[in-house]
């Protein structure tokens, strides 16, 4: 390899693109794959959600029907009102307990801590401190009506807050501000995973609180999930036409150098080198095309994806599938091996006699 620079250089770059591409597409898949979790964590917190109307909404005794049910765990009821924060209205403001449901332990947060939510402390959500210019440790007046309260930004969330909301507050706090006794919603997760625990756990909604609506939230995510995962099979399988035809160029280029080196595989054959020996020599010649241009492939592909990122304007944060890229590079390593064995089997048939004497 180190004596034809210009012969690797021309097949390693050709497998380096080919990773690249790939590399890029695994971790942007990933990284869009975290955000999407993000905010399907914020909007879709739970597998069901029980909706109250403004003439109608969730009473506490429902709730309690709701926490005997055994198909049903995780039973988080919450208030919602509408809030203005200086000149900017239509702000919702919610009461849900963040450490009711285990997803809401997903949540990333830009600065502070969910934990010191407390009374007189608030968690903002991205789009709240962008339009209001108040982070963590600042003074935020809400008003409700008539009613108004200061509170303390305990934390401040990169995108939206749960179910949308614009800011998270304790449950004295949102009665300060005039909510009712009577809940908006109520979250719950099933008992039971799959899809037979899920239907057990509707069922036992529908039982427990006829006339209210219920969303299957963990429907929505599992739709999302399985759509990124047909977007990114569709990219990669594009993208292994290029894989393809780098490993078809490195078995045409070790035919080719096998045909120039006919000579010099006769002189190591008449020294005393075997005929398994050429084999893996050349073997090994044609895997390490492949060592070089996947090593060259991941070092881009990291960086690649993080610019694309950028490019398409998502807020989401860089995600690199160590176990994935490590599979695609040994993957790369042994198509490139494979792809020389062929050529270094010819080379291995032919006689050293006839090899000497060739021209």
């Amino acid at each position: 390899v180190g004596a034809a620079p210009r012969r690797a250089a021309a097949v390693s770059v050709v497998v380096a693109l080919g990773v690249t591409l790939i590399a890029g597409a695994l971790v942007g898949g990933a990284s869009i794959r975290v955000l999407a979790d993000r905010e399907a964590t914020a909007s879709a917190p739970a597998d069901y959600e029980l909706l109250g109307t403004e003439d109608k909404q969730v009473p506490a005794t429902v709730v309690d029907k709701l926490r005997e049910r055994k198909e049903l765990t995780h039973v988080a009821p919450y208030r919602r009102i509408s809030t203005k924060i200086g000149n900017v209205e239509g702000l919702t403001a919610v009461d849900l307990a963040l450490d009711s449901l285990p997803r809401l332990g997903k949540l990333d947060v830009v600065a502070g801590s969910l934990k010191d939510l407390g009374p007189g402390e608030a968690v903002i959500s991205g789009y709240t401190a962008d339009t209001t210019g108040l982070t963590v440790g600042d003074k935020i007046t809400l008003q409700n009506g008539q009613k108004k309260g200061t509170f303390t930004v305990a934390a401040q969330l990169p995108d939206s807050g749960p179910l949308g909301s614009a800011v998270v507050l304790t449950p004295a706090d949102l009665t300060r501000l005039g909510a009712s006794a009577a809940y908006a919603g109520v979250l719950s997760d099933a008992a039971a995973d799959g899809e037979t625990g899920r239907t057990d756990g509707k069922r036992a909604i529908d039982e427990s609180a006829p006339g209210f609506r219920t969303d299957v939230l963990a429907d929505q995510r599992d739709q999302i999930d399985s759509q990124l995962t047909v977007l990114l099979m569709i990219a990669l399988g594009l993208i292994g036409l290029t894989v393809a035809i780098a490993v078809v160029g490195v078995g045409t280029t070790t035919a080719l150098s096998v045909v120039e080196r006919v000579r010099e595989s006769g002189v190591l054959r008449a020294v005393g080198l075997s005929q398994g020996g050429l084999r893996f020599m050349l073997t090994t010649e044609s895997a390490l095309y492949g060592v070089i241009g996947a090593a060259i492939g991941l070092a881009l592909g990291v960086p690649y994806a993080v610019l694309a990122i950028k490019a398409l304007g998502v807020n989401a944060p860089l995600s690199v599938p160590i176990g994935q890229l490590a599979l695609v590079f040994a993957i790369l390593v042994a198509l490139t091996a494979l792809a020389g064995v062929l050529p270094a089997r010819k080379a291995a048939k032919v006689s050293p006699v006839a090899a000497l004497g060739t021209e």
